[in-house]
């Protein structure tokens, strides 16, 4: 069981691009730390019974009331950020809703999960793209030729923030 919750770490770790175990209190890494936990929390651990708060904590140097307060009042705001929802979301997939036994080893596993995350990944990039092509009938196509994919992503999100502020009347 460990060795799932290590693999799940460094899965975290790969996606947000810091240490979970590092001391530090700002909120992307105690929202990532928060999901995390959450997530080792609802994997099976013996007996099908959630994984111990203890051995959750000892894969990130932290103790199990540490562990329990992140599940329990950390992981709702980090809820809020669809950042870490979108994490939170491709993570569970992987380690907890895919808990079927089959016989394959824990690399090979891993090499999946990652594969698995990394289409999630290029499908979200084509929706954002196809979202921004699709605005006002192509009207913002011509504007967006050319763009690399961040480029894009920024203009897809600063849309969405706009889109947000215009329907609840804080924009006008």
């Amino acid at each position: 069981m460990k060795d799932r919750l290590t693999s799940l770490k460094e899965m975290i770790e790969k996606e947000v691009g810091f240490s979970l175990t590092k001391r530090d209190q700002r909120r992307h890494v105690t929202y990532a730390r928060a999901v995390y936990c959450k997530i080792a929390r609802e994997m099976n651990g013996e007996e099908s019974r959630p994984t111990s708060l203890v051995l959750i904590g000892e894969v990130i140097e932290r103790d199990h009331a540490t562990v329990l307060h992140n599940v329990k009042v950390i992981f709702q705001f980090a809820m809020m950020e669809k950042e870490y929802k979108r994490l939170y979301n491709m993570m569970r997939e992987v380690f907890v809703l895919s808990e079927v036994d089959i016989d394959i080893e824990d690399e090979e596993r891993k090499e999946l999960s990652e594969r698995i995350i990394q289409l999630k990944k290029e499908n979200e990039q084509l929706r954002n793209q196809l979202a921004v092509a699709e605005l006002e009938g192509g009207k913002f196509t011509d504007l967006t030729i050319g763009l690399a994919q961040s480029e894009m992503d920024e203009i897809y999100e600063k849309l969405s923030i706009m889109v947000k502020a215009i329907r609840s009347r804080v924009y006008a």
